[in-house]
Order: C-alpha cells, then sequence, then structure tokens
C-alpha cells in the first residue's frame, strides 16, 4: 500500500489530502466516499517513481 496525494474540489474550496491506499484508483474512491459532493478529483504526484 501507498500513500497518495489527492486533491479535490469540495463547495468551491480545493482540498489536498493524503490517502492510504492500494492504488490511485482505489484513493480517489476513498476521498469520494469521504467528501460525497467532491468535483475534480485527482493524483497529485509522480506515480511511476521508484
Amino acid at each position: 500500500m501507498k500513500t497518495f496525494l489527492i486533491s479535490g474540489l469540495v463547495d468551491d474550496y480545493k482540498i489536498k489530502t493524503n490517502i492510504f491506499a492500494i492504488s490511485p484508483n482505489h484513493a480517489i474512491k476513498v476521498f469520494q466516499q469521504k467528501y460525497p459532493n467532491a468535483i475534480d478529483i485527482y493524483v497529485i504526484q509522480n506515480l511511476f517513481k521508484k
């Protein structure tokens, strides 16, 4: 498992949070569960870095 930096727009506020997840898609789904009315959700980090 890895930590992903996820960003999203929630009620006109840009929120960035670290989420511990298996994959980037799983991290985005966790963010959506935490903030159900979030839009424009994406991962902010180099995913292919070793």
